[in-house]
């Protein structure tokens, strides 16, 4: 985990500003580079070749690096590069990374395997390159002034609002945010300041830039049967690769116990494991016991982290300032109890593997009706019912299922409260859609999947891991989201993904079936007990925050209606997590005046 800023001009009184805001996602070394045509600054996390040697920016030839990341298939990428005949005096990827591309150009990009944002600058050419790896791990923001030709990047969004006059709300963000508890737009909360989206280059040159969608996520001999066993055992042992102490965040399970079992092959028990217990709350701890219990029996060191209804009080507005846009998933708050606990340098997560092998009700239900579709004599005939299950049986085309299981759907209230809310449709959809758009050679369901990874997986559960860790100098790896673990995986067929009784990650647990003994049947997860502390604990710091006194955004809120649906959820279940999607989105409204 690094940062990295940057812009097309000379000012070091900048850059060291900007720097100094993203210190914390590397407080080992912070370095800079400056000439009359570009400025770079980075803040160093060393976790591989934690040597001065290797601090950037990294100058070789005529290019400056400044890169933010891991590349875990370096070693053989440097092992290519010494055959022809290059010397490295490092132990790093970066140097293994400069050298690729002073070899090979921009098309050195679709070699990477691995988690990045980073920037190139060609002194000669006066050029600067950007990419972003194909699923989004790493952020990277950027900022163009058409009439003064500046371009400004940064790993963070408020370094590049230091050099805006005026920040401006940007309304399809908070439709986005209405519709699906995230931003799944370009452009970020503020407008003109926009993403590198997963996979895209961006060059810039004499002022001007262009994007180009260059590394793609291709789905190759998907009907192949790949061993999933050696499959995984070999990409994860790419990820663990590390010269400093490692961590799990463990649950209960699947995906982080195949985790714990692999870092048990390639480590022996040389890491910690981290486990969520909520205060209070034995139901939703079920995950934590299971956990302690496995780290025990291997004989793994076992950290518990207690959180409770005071830390959603007390961090709500925290969270917000380190995530720089609203985040409506009460996971954040486990996240940064978490965050605050954990001495490593690295954190490995289980995300990913629910939506890469199947692990929502969701990719169940999405089956299901397909099965029904297929034998539906009316599917062509466009008919609407009110039944909404009835009507995922017409839908013939992923898109519609996509929007149909999304929390558009979920959230019952959003109409009532949000005061200029509109439903994202079809057509909207596709601004969105990214790397999956147009595609349709998987079943609905593996399609269906895919929209999941262009929009949920990137804006909603990596934004927030790398933000929330980062801030405390913790790069999260996310084993699952391996780009050939996807390639090879996601679009295998639905049979495939569930088997003859409709298991979900059939084909994990067939896999891992001895190591996965002692699991839960149904993990909770970081799945907290919000709604119920919402009714007690937590009930007037809603009242407070969502109401005229705390800050008036009436012509965005409707406090009348947040008021009534707060009171109606302590009476009875009613849309919890639209209110801590309302709580995070007022927040972060008065913080910036919008």
């Amino acid at each position: 985990m690094c940062a990295i800023n940057g812009f097309n001009y000379k000012d070091l009184s900048l850059i060291k500003k900007m720097s100094a805001l993203t210190s914390s996602r590397g407080p080992d070394n912070e370095g800079f580079y400056s000439n009359k045509d570009y400025t770079v600054g980075h803040n160093r996390l060393s976790i591989i070749d934690p040597e001065t040697r290797s601090n950037q920016p990294f100058h070789f030839k005529d290019y400056i690096l400044s890169f933010n990341g891991e590349i875990f298939n370096y070693i053989d990428l440097k092992n290519s590069l010494i055959k022809a005949g290059y010397k490295f005096e490092t132990k790093s990827d970066t140097e293994v990374l400069i050298k690729l591309f002073d070899f090979e150009g921009i098309s050195c990009f679709k070699k990477l395997s691995g988690i990045f944002a980073l920037s190139i600058y060609d002194t000669k050419l006066k050029k600067l390159y950007l990419i972003r790896d194909a699923v989004g791990v790493k952020p990277l923001y950027y900022y163009h002034e058409p009439n003064t030709k500046k371009f400004i990047y940064s790993s963070l969004i408020n370094s590049i609002l230091l050099s805006l006059n005026e920040k401006r709300l940007n309304y399809k963000a908070l439709t986005s945010y209405s519709n699906f508890n995230r931003n799944d737009y370009r452009e970020t909360f503020f407008q003109s300041i926009y993403k590198v989206l997963p996979g895209e280059l961006i060059e810039v040159s004499n002022g001007d830039y262009k994007r180009v969608k260059f590394i793609d996520i291709e789905f190759k001999n998907i009907n192949k049967n790949y061993n999933s066993l050696k499959e995984i055992n070999y990409h994860f042992s790419k990820q663990f690769i590390s010269d400093v102490p490692v961590a799990l965040s463990l649950s209960g399970g699947v995906d982080s116990n195949i985790i714990f079992h692999e870092l048990l092959k390639n480590k022996g028990t040389q890491f910690t494991s981290y486990s969520v217990l909520f205060k209070d709350s034995p139901k939703y701890s079920q995950d934590h016991e299971v956990a302690k219990n496995i780290s025990k029996a291997y004989g793994v060191k076992f950290n518990s982290v207690e959180v409770s209804a005071k830390d959603f009080m007390e961090n709500a507005e925290k969270i917000v300032d380190i995530v720089e846009e609203p985040t409506g998933n009460t996971n954040s708050v486990s996240n940064y109890i978490l965050s605050q606990n954990i001495s490593e340098k690295v954190l490995f997560s289980g995300d990913g593997g629910d939506e890469v092998f199947t692990g929502y009700n969701k990719y169940k239900s999405i089956y299901i009706a397909s099965l029904l579709n297929k034998v539906n004599i009316f599917r062509n005939f466009n008919l609407k019912f009110e039944n909404k299950n009835l009507n995922r049986i017409f839908m013939n085309r992923s898109e519609d299922l996509f929007l149909s299981f999304s929390e558009q759907n979920l959230i019952k209230n959003q109409k009532k409260i949000y005061n200029t809310f509109e439903y994202i449709d079809q057509n909207e959809l596709n601004e969105i859609l990214y790397q999956s758009k147009g595609y349709s050679n998987g079943s609905n369901l593996s399609n269906v999947m895919y929209h999941d990874l262009d929009t949920w997986v990137p804006n909603d559960i990596l934004l927030r891991n790398d933000k929330i860790y980062a801030n405390q100098g913790i790069e999260v790896r996310v084993p699952f989201l391996d780009k050939n673990i996807i390639e090879k995986f996601l679009m295998m067929s639905d049979y495939k993904k569930f088997g003859l009784f409709f298991n979900s990650k059939n084909l994990l647990k067939k896999a891992y079936q001895k190591e996965l003994n002692m699991t839960l049947k149904k993990k909770l997860g970081f799945n907290s007990p919000f709604a119920g502390w919402l009714r007690k604990d937590i009930y007037h710091f809603a009242q407070q925050v969502l109401s005229k006194n705390y800050y008036d955004s009436s012509h965005h809120i409707n406090f009348d209606e947040c008021t009534k649906l707060i009171t109606r959820h302590k009476e009875e279940y009613c849309d919890p997590f639209l209110i801590w999607n309302l709580i995070s989105l007022q927040i972060f409204l008065r913080k910036y005046k919008f």
